[in-house]
Order: structure tokens, then C-alpha cells, then sequence
């Protein structure tokens, strides 16, 4: 279990800035997951769409985000990271108030396409600012660490505050985290302060094309990517697997939040643990392998079956999905500074978030055409899931030795 000293100790040696960005996964995830995990099961029940157009609303929010990261992350660079974390919120404000009301199609799109877009401008810039307060590989770690335990609480809460909502009308339940945003505009404006040690790029001395085609011409960067798009792979199916295998065992919306809630415990409880422990045994390489492997393996539960409590395999899935995404999730973004100069950290982000957005859209597309098949047997969807991760481990881990490690790493 967690000690509490050790967070204690891990947050004190965090800036107000990175206190701030730390607090702020927190709510960007309550927020976020009142809305998410509900909204597919609204589009094919209340609103009657095929699981693949309920895939294409989802895919595109998921494409819009990490799909324009690169954008986001590029003017990150040149006209500072604060600045677009607030314009981020503020669109999220709009995207979520608009999937709260829309009926048809084309306003649900436009409603997806907003709530992405305002990930793609907040979130790299957020890492990046993130980066720039850990000096080192480790306190990266640390500092990754604790925004993913931070977020695992958001995530936690969320669902809880989403079903509540959810029992009077799902219009509620996107009104609320539309407000949510709105006030946490506010307190990005008063309270984060300006990065003032920021490298700002200069566009007439480094246009961002030029940019752009270094990080896509750096082998190491882009291998490094490819394999994780896995990760983003996985992590979308949430929103799109994972309710339509609730509905089609006939269960109701609330194994998804028991989904998420087991995840989100045992975030908070095993997150900053694990960081601290099983990279030192294992070393960072194995460590994002494993995470693969086990987040890839997590959809084998979906071939079991319990005759006692049905309910057990979404358990089974919850605990081995969560362990790899503790694994991986800080130690990929903390090794994204790795390959580029400080002044480049947003495009990287960027970057790195957007080829594994577009990864993670055409999965919602094939995956939401192979689930609306009646030919096919779903065991070969989840068989095939199993073995990516496996494939996607391995090369991470290989790509990452390529690497070499990094100064300071634990023995």
C-alpha cells in the first residue's frame, strides 16, 4: 500500500507551479470522467446509433485531441505553455456543453471534435510545463508519478459524480462538467503562475516545419512512438470496448463505473508504490514492456464467463488493465524529454500524443466495425488485442535499451 510519507515527501520536493499542474489532473479527470465512460452507452441506448457511429463520435473526439497535439504542442513552444492551457479549458467549456444537448449526428460530431481539440490544447502544454520542473530523469518519474495519482483520483470521483448526475438525465451530467471546466478556467488564470524560465521559440529563427521534420527524421524518437501508440490503443478501448461488451452481456451502465472506481483505487493506492519500487527491479525498459503486456492481456477476461457473478471478468479486466497503465503511463511521459532540447517540449509531446491519436482513432474505426459483426467471434477480437500488447512490449522495451539508460536511474 502506499505510505503517506512517501507522497508527503515526493510533493514537497514538487514547485507551486508543478503543486498546481499536479492538483489540476485532479479535476481535469473529474471532469472529464463524469462524461466519458457514460457517453457511448448514451449514443447506442438513448440515442439509438450503431456501435460504429458511436465509434466515430468517439474516435474523432479521441482523433481531434491527440490528433492535433502536434499543433497544440508546436504553439505551446512559441507562445507559452500557460496560455494555452487556458485557451484549452475554455473550449473544453464549449465541447462539453454541446454533447450535453445535442440529438443529432452532426452536433455530436461538433461537440467530440470540441471536446478533443481543447485536450489537444491544454495537455501537451501541460507536460511540458511539467517537465521543465524536473530537472532530472528521476524527478520526472516522481513528478509523472504523482499526476498520474492525482489524475486516478479525478478518475475515481468522476464516474461516482456522473451516475449520480446520469439518474435525472445525461444533459445534466455534461452541464456539470461543462461548469467544472468553467471554474477550473478561473483558477488557471488566478493561481498558475507564468513560466517565465520558458525557452519561447522564435518563429523567423526556427520556423516549426523545420521543426517538425527533425523530430519525424529522429529514428530513436519515432520508434520509441510506434510502439507506444499501443498504449493509446488500449487506453481509448475504455470508451468504446468496454461498455459495448456491458451491453452486449446485457448488464447496465454501472460495471463501467465499477470498472473505472477499481481502477481508480487502486491508482491512489499502488501509483506512486510501484513507481518507486518496480523500475528500481526491473529497470525503466521492462517496466513500460510489462505495461504493455499486461494492458493488451487485460482483454482475455473478456473471454471468460462466471456463472455465479457474471460480473467478475470486468473485475478481472479492471485490476490487470490498471497495473500495466501504472507501469507505463508515467514512464512514457516521462521519457519524452529525453530526446529532444528543452525548448522543444511541447512539439515532442505533441508529437508523440498525435501519431498515437490517430492510432487510437482507427482503432475505434476497425474495432467498431469488427464488433458490429455477426460473423465474427469476438474471441478473435480479444486474442488479437492480447497480441499486440505482447508484439508492442517487446519492441518498446528493445527501443528503449536502444536508448540507453538514463543518467541516474535506479539499480
Amino acid at each position: 500500500m502506499m505510505r503517506a510519507s512517501h507522497l508527503m515527501h515526493d510533493w514537497r520536493e514538487v514547485s507551486v507551479a508543478g503543486r498546481i499542474l499536479i492538483a489540476n489532473g485532479f479535476t481535469f479527470n473529474l471532469g472529464f470522467y463524469m462524461l466519458l465512460p457514460y457517453l457511448a452507452d448514451h449514443l447506442q441506448r438513448t440515442l439509438g446509433l450503431s456501435p460504429w457511429y458511436a465509434g466515430l463520435v468517439i474516435g474523432l473526439r479521441v482523433l481531434s485531441q491527440q490528433g492535433l497535439f502536434l499543433v497544440g504542442g508546436t504553439l505551446g513552444d512559441y507562445l507559452g505553455y500557460k496560455r494555452l492551457i487556458l485557451l484549452g479549458c475554455m473550449v473544453r467549456v464549449a465541447g462539453f456543453a454541446l454533447l450535453a444537448i445535442a440529438q443529432q449526428l452532426p452536433a455530436l460530431l461538433a461537440g467530440a471534435f470540441l471536446t478533443g481539440l481543447a485536450g489537444a490544447l491544454f495537455t501537451p502544454s501541460s507536460n511540458a510545463y511539467l517537465a521543465y520542473e524536473a530537472p532530472d530523469c528521476d524527478s520526472r518519474d516522481r513528478i509523472f508519478a504523482l499526476q498520474n495519482w492525482s489524475s486516478e483520483a479525478g478518475m475515481f470521483l468522476g464516474p461516482l459524480v456522473g451516475i449520480a448526475l446520469l439518474s435525472f438525465d445525461f444533459a445534466l451530467v455534461g452541464l456539470g462538467a461543462a461548469l467544472l471546466f468553467l471554474v477550473l478556467l478561473w483558477i488557471q488564470w488566478r493561481f498558475l503562475p507564468e513560466l517565465t524560465s520558458q525557452e519561447k521559440r522564435q518563429g523567423a529563427d526556427s520556423p516549426f516545419w523545420r521543426q517538425w521534420q527533425t523530430m519525424l527524421r529522429n529514428p530513436r524518437f519515432m520508434g520509441f512512438i510506434v510502439f507506444a501508440c499501443a498504449f493509446h490503443l488500449f487506453f481509448h478501448q475504455l470508451y468504446l470496448s468496454l461498455p459495448n461488451e456491458v451491453k452486449t452481456r446485457g448488464l447496465d451502465a454501472g460495471v463501467i463505473t465499477a470498472v473505472f472506481m477499481i481502477s481508480s483505487v487502486l491508482g491512489i493506492c499502488l501509483q506512486v508504490p510501484l513507481n518507486r519500487r518496480v523500475p528500481g527491479l526491473l529497470g525503466r525498459s521492462r517496466t513500460m514492456g510489462l505495461g504493455l503486456v499486461l494492458m493488451g492481456s487485460s482483454f482475455l477476461w473478456f473471454l471468460t464467463h462466471f456463472a455465479t457473478e457474471v460480473r467478475l471478468s470486468f473485475v478481472g479486466f479492471a485490476v490487470t488493465f490498471s497495473l500495466g497503465s501504472m507501469l507505463v503511463m508515467p514512464l512514457l511521459a516521462a521519457s519524452v524529454p529525453r530526446f529532444c532540447e528543452r525548448s522543444e517540449l511541447g512539439s515532442h509531446y505533441g508529437l508523440y500524443s498525435c501519431i498515437g491519436g490517430l492510432a487510437a482513432f482507427s482503432g475505434h474505426l476497425v474495432l467498431g466495425a469488427l464488433l458490429s459483426s455477426q460473423s465474427l467471434e469476438r474471441e478473435w477480437i480479444w486474442g488479437g488485442l492480447a497480441a499486440i500488447g505482447l508484439i508492442a512490449g517487446l519492441g518498446l522495451y528493445r527501443q528503449m535499451e536502444k536508448v540507453g539508460r538514463p543518467e541516474g536511474e535506479r539499480h
